[in-house]
This record gives C-alpha cells, sequence and structure tokens, in this order.
C-alpha cells in the first residue's frame, strides 16, 4: 500500500472503530479449547521426583560417568517426563492460537460485512485516501444518534455471528476454578521477582560457605615432590614420591568434595522447601483446570499456561542445581590419582 494511502487509512480506520468498540474491544476473543488428551505428570509429583542429592562424593560418582553424563535413573526419567508436560501444556497453548486466529478471522469478516451494510468499502478505505478522508468526513457530520446507530449497524453481523465469542463476557462468566486459577498464575508471577531474590540469596550464601572450604589448605603429611609428574626428567624415584603423596592427598580432596556437596544438598533442601508450598497450590489450580483446557477465556487460559511454566520452571531450576552438584563433585572420584598428578589435564 502507498505510504499515502497507508496514513489515511490509519487515520480513518480508528475514527471509525470508535463507533464500533465492541468489535475492537474483544480482538483477543478465542473459543474454548477442546479438551486435551489424559494429563501429564502432576507439577507436584515431578517437583517430590527430584532426588535427593548424595551425601559423597563417592556416591555422586555413581550418577554421572567420567564425562559428566548423567546416569541416574530418576533423574532421567524425570528429564523425559518434564519434556512430556511441556508438549500437553504446549498442544493446549497451540489449540488457543489456532482459535484465536479463527476467531480473528472471523472478525474481519464480520467487520467487513457491517461495513458494507452501512456503505463503507473496507478495501479501498485502506487503498484510496481520498475515498477514507470522504468516509470520515461523513461520519463527523452525523449527529451523535447517528453515529450511534451506524455503529451498532456495523456490529451487527458479528453480534450475531455464532462463531464468535466475546471475550470480556467470557471472562466475567467463565467458571469459578478458572478463575481461581488465573487469579493464583497471576499473583505467582507477580511474586517471581521477590522468589528470586530469596534464591539468589541463599545460594550466594551456600556458594560463600563453598569457597571457604575451597581456601582450606590441605595437609597430606608429605611434601609436594618439586619436579612434575609429566617432567620428563622425573625418574622413578620422582614418580614414586608422587605416588605417595598422592595416595595421601586424593583422599582429602575426595572428603573436601564430600563437604562442598553436603553444603550443596542443604542449599537445594532449603530451596525445595521455599517452593513446596507453591508448588502444591499450582498444582490443585492446574489439576482442576486441566491445565486451562475448556476454559472460555483466552485470558485465563494464558494465565493458567503461564501458571504451569512457572512451576515447571522452577522445578527445572532444581534439577540442574541437584546434577551440576553431582557432576562436579564426582569429578575428582572419577579423575582418582591423575587428579593430584596432573591436575590440570582432562582425566580420561
Amino acid at each position: 500500500m502507498p505510504s499515502t494511502a497507508r496514513r489515511a487509512a490509519g487515520a480513518a480506520l480508528p475514527f471509525i472503530a470508535a463507533f464500533g468498540a465492541a468489535v475492537l474491544t474483544v480482538a483477543g476473543a478465542v473459543a474454548p479449547a477442546e479438551a486435551a488428551p489424559a494429563g501429564p505428570v502432576p507439577v507436584l509429583q515431578l517437583f517430590e521426583a527430584v532426588p535427593e542429592l548424595p551425601a559423597s562424593a563417592e556416591a555422586a560418582a555413581t550418577w554421572v560417568d567420567k564425562r559428566g553424563t548423567l546416569l541416574h535413573p530418576g533423574l532421567l526419567q524425570l528429564r523425559e517426563a518434564m519434556a512430556a508436560h511441556r508438549q500437553h501444556v504446549a498442544r493446549i497453548e497451540q489449540a488457543v492460537a489456532l482459535q484465536g486466529h479463527q476467531q480473528g478471522q472471523v472478525m474481519v469478516e464480520s467487520l467487513q460485512q457491517g461495513m458494507a451494510d452501512v456503505g463503507i468499502d473496507m478495501q479501498r478505505l485502506q487503498s484510496d485516501p481520498a475515498y477514507a478522508q470522504q468516509v470520515q468526513d461523513r461520519i463527523r457530520r452525523m449527529t451523535p444518534a447517528e453515529q450511534m446507530a451506524l455503529a451498532q449497524r456495523m456490529n451487527q453481523p458479528l453480534n450475531q455471528d455464532r462463531r464468535f465469542v466475546n471475550q470480556a463476557q467470557a471472562l466475567a462468566e467463565d467458571a469459578p476454578h478458572f478463575r481461581a486459577a488465573a487469579e493464583a498464575g497471576e499473583a505467582y508471577a507477580q511474586a517471581q521477582p521477590e522468589r528470586f531474590a530469596r534464591q539468589r540469596a541463599l545460594w550466594a550464601e551456600a556458594e560463600a560457605a563453598v569457597e571457604r572450604v575451597r581456601t582450606k589448605k590441605l595437609e597430606p603429611g608429605l611434601p609436594k615432590p618439586r619436579m612434575e609428574w609429566d617432567n620428563p626428567g622425573c625418574d622413578r624415584a620422582c614418580q614414586g614420591a608422587w605416588d605417595a603423596y598422592a595416595a595421601r592427598l586424593l583422599p582429602l580432596l575426595i572428603a573436601r568434595d564430600s563437604e562442598i556437596l553436603q553444603i550443596r544438598r542443604t542449599a537445594l533442601q532449603r530451596h525445595r522447601a521455599q517452593l513446596a508450598a507453591d508448588i502444591k497450590a499450582a498444582d490443585r489450580h492446574l489439576l482442576a483446570t486441566s491445565y486451562g483446557a475448556g476454559s472460555r477465556s483466552s485470558v485465563n487460559q494464558q494465565r493458567i499456561v503461564g501458571y504451569d511454566a512457572a512451576a515447571i520452571a522452577e522445578i527445572q531450576t532444581l534439577i540442574e542445581r541437584t546434577a551440576e552438584a553431582a557432576r562436579n563433585a564426582a569429578v575428582t572420584v572419577h579423575c582418582g590419582k591423575q587428579a593430584v598428578l596432573v591436575p590440570m589435564a582432562v582425566c580420561s
């Protein structure tokens, strides 16, 4: 469209739409989503399935292989359940989006018919600036009563179209459990900055404690050999000294890793405790509404789906922190003596 026509249409259409407010204020209308298939694993069950970190670095080494690849059956199953949960809710979102698109088409068709009924060519209005100005001038010359009658006649096709769902009405008339879930979801979203601040403080405290443990000097009771183990000049005697040194230092390194793991284990327990009540509340609302499926209100559906996404994100954070803590604790155990002999090398 030429820029002049675009400017003219941009000026005329809002002017006309002022008298068809009922058309434009429901632009987010959607029909209720079809009932979703059997639901996924509920968020509370996912939350409770996050395993407790092991108590020692040796136990953590059974969770991952030498490359850090996750082996823990519970965590692997949980990852699959999380993915299935997201896919289920995504199908609800896709159905809502599709119906929203269909409702938009209904509104365009109805508006076009309504404008034709009052003698306005919608396509010409968008492409002919002179015509757009004529229509605007015509409406300005009308009395308030005439303008009201024009608006009512323009809206008539939409109001009579049984395919159309008025979202303002749908929001007001949605079932109480949908409204309650949507309100809880909105409140949960609003409380997110405060939750994140608590979590940051918790983990900053934990990592500060980890750093204090890391800075403690380990005392193997033997001096560290002066020549590096991988130096070509390190003879059998040198290598023997390294073996003796490693035999003393390695248990201390693993014990330190276990101590660090315990700090993170405690932090994860506190993190879970902070979330428990909120996840239980979310689970009640999400199960009661089948994750928003069946609600006639697109606003409520979006809030409920967002509620689920926020709860799942919290669980995902717990999973990632749990896996990472186990992975870090297992490194020295998997490396064994090599962690002492060549500490900067990649263990194999």
